[in-house]
């Protein structure tokens, strides 16, 4: 359990390497950590993965609370476990996506922000060769 959590810790702090470069002028950005794996490959994974995962969703979903006007909780409340369910459903449905990409379309569904501009992730490289894979 410590492992999965110093590995979590880890992703987390990596998942914000370099979030000053937010997007280029055509909307593109890069997704670093867990978001920069596909779905197919999140789903595939063994379940405790889906913890990790969850941490970078949480920090994704904290940023969105704090950068969104008039929104308190992207999530609208719901539980890890009931993010992490509805991420594992729409994964299944969209194998080829990132986790990035998939994050972003299932907090907008959650958080009511449909018809906004969409930016495109781009799965960036890993910025340290011994940072944790999202299989093992």
């Amino acid at each position: 359990m410590k492992t999965i959590l110093s590995a979590a810790a880890l992703t987390f702090a990596l998942a914000f390497a370099g979030a000053a470069n937010a997007a280029d002028g055509k909307g593109n950005y890069a997704v670093l950590g867990p978001g920069a794996n596909t779905c197919a490959e999140f789903t595939s994974a063994p379940a405790e993965v889906g913890m990790i995962v969850g941490v970078w969703v949480q920090g994704y979903a904290t940023a969105l609370n704090q950068a969104l006007p008039e929104v308190k909780d992207v999530t609208g409340g719901r539980t890890d476990a009931q993010i992490e369910a509805e991420l594992r459903r729409f994964c299944g449905n969209n194998p080829q996506m990132l986790i990035g990409d998939a994050t972003r379309a299932m907090i907008i569904k959650m958080a009511g922000l449909e018809g906004k501009p969409k930016k495109t992730a781009k799965a960036a490289p890993a910025a340290d060769e011994g940072a944790p894979a999202l299989r093992r």
